[in-house]
This record gives structure tokens, C-alpha cells and sequence, in this order.
């Protein structure tokens, strides 16, 4: 039976467990898999999903036997995961954990038991929509006592694929940034087909969209981490710009962190900012308001971040 939540916005969409993933119980673990991965994992690799919410918070000096490691940094801790009996396929864990203050006091402990179904269902939605992201396995929920969980999500590693984050760092080496305009282009395409399927995504910035060159010489975008995302009947035209700013004020931030590294020229120019919001509203079968209009909410945007800035925040 479809685990089920009901949200009481009338035009956000209802979240459920998709009919092709099982739930298995062990003690206070429960698994949510996909069945086309249960069918092909050994007992054996089931069992270690289900000690995964047993492993040790990063920081800890314990030696793990179950092949993780590539440990990656953020509010949510990421490792890498090989299982005997899929091959030499590997996947990320990741941990979910609090950002801010709330993170120092609890952690990676939770008292909603259904956030990670949310994401899942989310990221479903996103695939069915044709908008490439990363393919979720499996779910761990772990119940510490009480309504109290911790929680880890595995999902299929897309492999050869580079943040943006670490594209811009190494924008002087990497062969793939002299695809700049398609990536943006691209970038533009994959925002615009989310807003389609009426997806808000809670945290757009650099480091979540991934790209990928294939050997034709075309360019894949991904966007990942959509926990905490809501799926809409239609999504507003407010909630779009909030998702374009955050994304353009990580431009802005990264710039203004790196001011030594970026000394001379910044590798992605205002032009190119212009040439991204340009794209998706050409994309936009419902944007009516004219490019000025978003420049305008840009700088708006823009000149109060600025001042909390210098304020210390951020």
C-alpha cells in the first residue's frame, strides 16, 4: 500500500511512495527500494543498506568494511557506495543533516518521518518530466526513539559529471568549459523544464547542477539535491524568479569568495548571467513580462544581498 501525504495547499501535489518501490522493515530500520535493484542485490548488500544509518557521523576514525568512501563535504555528508552484486556500478550516500544553527544542536536527527519519501517522489516527478537528475535507489529511515529519524538516501553516481562550483575553479584546464554558451543554454532548458513540471527546487545553486559531455560533443545538465523541494499543480511566476535569483546570487557569491583566485577576470561574465535569463524566458511559453522587468528584479535582488554582505551575513 502507497505510503501518502497530504499537503493542505490546495495546488501543491499529494507525495507517495511510487508503486515500483518496496518497503522492507528490519527493528527500527525501514528500507524503501526500488524493486529493480532488490531483485538484483545479494542479501548480504540489502543487509548493509539497512546498517547504513548505523554508520559512524563523519569525524569519527572508525575504519568501515563496506566499501564506502570519497567522503564529499556539505550540509548533508556524501560517500560513495559499492555493492558486491551490482558491479562496478557505484552510488552516493547521502546523509541528511540540518543547515545553520538548528544543525548544531540536532544534527542529522529529524521528527518528520516522511522528508525523504518527499524527495523522492519530488525527483520521480522530475525524471517523468524529462529533466535529468540523479536516480534514487533507495531509502533509509532510521527511528532513533519516538518521532525522532535519521535518514540516508542512495542514489546512482553520474559519473564523469562535474559541479559547476568545480567547472568554474578549473575553468582554466577543463576542456569542457570552452562549451560555455551550450552549458548555459542547456542550464536554462533544465530550469525552465522543471518549472514545467511545476517542481520549486528549495536549494538551486552551483553546486547542485552537474554537467556531463557525451561523445558527440553534446553537454547533459543536471540538477540534483531536491530535498525540500515541492512539486505544484502549476508553479507561480514568483516562485520561478525566487529559484533564478538563488541560482544568479550563487554566481555573484562565488565571485565575491574568490576574489584572489577571480583577480583578473571572473569566469562567468554578466553578459552570460543576461544570456541565461534570456534563454529561459525565450523557454517560458507563460513569461509576459518583458527582459527588463527581470533585470529589474535582478538588481533589486542583488543590492540587498550586497548590504547583508557587508553586514557579516552570508
Amino acid at each position: 500500500m502507497p505510503v501518502t501525504l497530504l499537503y493542505n495547499h490546495s495546488t501543491m501535489k499529494k507525495v507517495e511512495l511510487p508503486a515500483y518501490f518496496s518497503t522492507l522493515n528490519k527493528g527500527k530500520v525501514t528500507l524503501h527500494i526500488k524493486k529493480e535493484y532488490e531483485n538484483r542485490m545479494s542479501d548480504q548488500d540489502i543487509d548493509g543498506l539497512f546498517n547504513l544509518c548505523k554508520e559512524p557521523s563523519p569525524g569519527s576514525n572508525h575504519a568501515d568494511k563496506n566499501e564506502l568512501n570519497n567522503s564529499y563535504q556539505g550540509r548533508s555528508t556524501c560517500k560513495t557506495l559499492l555493492m558486491e552484486s551490482l558491479g562496478d556500478e557505484s552510488y552516493i550516500v547521502r546523509e541528511y543533516w540540518h543547515g545553520g544553527m538548528v544543525g548544531k544542536i540536532f544534527k542529522d536527527l529529524f521528527c518528520d518521518g516522511m522528508r525523504p519519501v518527499r524527495e523522492l517522489s519530488v525527483c520521480e516527478a522530475a525524471s517523468k518530466g524529462g529533466i535529468k537528475t540523479t536516480e534514487i535507489i533507495a531509502v533509509i529511515k532510521y527511528k532513533v526513539f519516538g518521532p525522532v529519524y535519521k535518514f540516508r538516501l542512495v542514489t546512482k553516481e553520474i559519473t564523469e559529471s562535474i559541479d559547476l562550483i568545480e567547472l568554474l575553479l578549473d575553468s582554466g584546464k577543463n576542456q569542457l568549459f570552452k562549451q560555455k554558451k551550450q552549458i548555459i543554454n542547456e542550464l536554462a532548458k533544465a530550469v525552465n523544464d522543471m518549472h514545467n513540471v511545476g517542481i520549486y527546487h528549495a536549494d538551486l545553486h552551483l553546486k547542485n547542477i552537474l554537467v556531463k559531455s557525451d561523445p558527440g560533443g553534446g553537454v547533459h545538465v543536471y540538477i540534483i539535491d531536491l530535498d525540500k523541494s515541492k512539486q505544484y499543480e502549476k508553479i507561480s511566476f514568483q516562485r520561478k524568479m525566487k529559484n533564478i535569483l538563488r541560482l544568479d546570487r550563487s554566481v555573484v557569491k562565488m565571485r565575491r569568495k574568490n576574489r584572489e583566485l577571480f583577480s583578473e577576470t571572473f569566469p562567468v561574465s554578466k553578459t552570460d548571467r543576461i544570456r541565461f535569463l534570456k534563454k529561459y524566458i525565450e523557454l517560458d511559453s507563460e513569461a509576459v513580462k518583458p527582459l527588463r522587468y527581470y533585470l529589474q528584479s535582478y538588481n533589486n535582488t542583488h543590492a540587498f544581498h550586497k548590504l547583508w554582505w557587508r553586514m557579516g551575513g552570508g
